[in-house]
């Protein structure tokens, strides 16, 4: 799997899962394999597709902030025009480089 480099953000490009061969006849265990393969598969998209809509600057008041939707990870950097400076996600706070809370 290769990685791509996005803002701050390494993502892992996605890869499709290699799925099971269906038996002739109905059987619970294939479906349970089709079944996490494709959650597997689709949770890495969203991942990446979460890192992409995720701001890399902007004002204060439009900072990001983590969410269900959208999982700020720890290290993810923000640059804040109105600060005029860069700060990072530590997993509760946005910090500057001083690791003073901003």
């Amino acid at each position: 799997m290769s990685a791509i480099y996005h803002k701050s953000t390494q993502l892992n490009a996605s890869k499709a899962p290699n799925l099971p061969i269906a038996p002739v006849e109905y059987s619970q265990q294939y479906v349970d394999q089709l079944t996490n393969a494709l959650r597997l598969y689709f949770g890495q998209i969203d991942n990446v597709t979460q890192a992409l809509l995720i701001p890399d600057s902007g004002t204060t008041a439009n900072r990001p902030i983590s969410t269900t939707f959208i999982k700020l990870q720890i290290g993810q950097l923000y640059f804040d025009t109105t600060l005029g400076l860069p700060i990072w996600w530590n997993g509760t706070d946005w910090i500057d480089a001083s690791g003073t809370v901003v």
